[in-house]
C-alpha cells in the first residue's frame, strides 16, 4: 500500500506541476499580449501626434502676386521680401503656432508701419492683405504680438521696393 500512495503522491504532484506549468505559459502569453497591445496604442499615439505637430496642410492658390510667410516662435520663413513700386501685392502670413502658447496666444503679425500694413493670422491659420508700396525703399516688418517687436531679430526682416 505505501508503494501505491507514494505512485499516488507522484502522480498527482506531476499532475499538479503540469497545471502550474501551463498556467505560467497562460500568464506569459497574457503579458505578452497586453505589453504587444500597450505598444502598438502608445506607437500610434505618437505617430499621430508627431503627424499633426509636422504636417501642414498647403495653401489655397490665390491670383495675383502673393507672397506666403509663415511665423513661428522661431522667426518668420523669409528675411527679406522684393516688390515692385507701383504694382499690388498680398502678403499671406501663417500662423504655425497652436493656441497653447502662453505669449500671445499661437497668434502672429507682420506689420510694415511706414505702409500702414497690419496683418494677424490666427494661431495655426492664415491671414492676408493687399496693399501697393507706391515708393521704392527698404521698409522693416515685425511681429509685435509676442515676439519682442522690431528689437527681436527672428521676428523682424526687410520689405524692399524697387523701383
Amino acid at each position: 500500500m505505501t508503494r501505491e500512495t507514494t505512485q499516488g503522491e507522484i502522480a498527482t504532484e506531476k499532475r499538479a506541476r503540469e497545471e502550474r506549468d501551463r498556467a505560467r505559459r497562460r500568464q506569459r502569453r497574457a503579458r505578452a499580449a497586453a505589453f504587444g497591445v500597450v505598444s502598438v496604442l502608445v506607437l500610434g499615439a505618437a505617430g499621430y501626434l508627431l503627424y499633426q505637430a509636422f504636417w501642414k496642410p498647403n495653401l489655397p492658390r490665390m491670383a495675383g502676386n502673393v507672397i506666403d510667410i509663415s511665423a513661428d516662435m522661431g522667426g518668420f520663413s523669409r528675411k527679406e521680401v522684393r516688390v515692385k513700386a507701383g504694382q499690388p501685392v498680398t502678403v499671406r502670413l501663417r500662423s504655425l503656432d497652436n493656441s497653447h502658447h502662453t505669449d500671445g496666444g499661437g497668434k502672429h503679425q507682420w506689420a510694415v508701419d511706414e505702409l500702414g500694413v497690419n496683418i494677424i493670422a490666427p494661431a495655426e491659420g492664415s491671414s492676408s492683405r493687399t496693399f501697393t508700396p507706391e515708393r521704392p525703399g527698404t521698409y522693416t516688418f515685425y511681429c509685435d504680438i509676442c515676439c519682442g517687436g522690431r528689437a527681436n531679430p527672428t521676428m523682424s526682416g526687410r520689405l524692399v521696393v524697387v523701383g
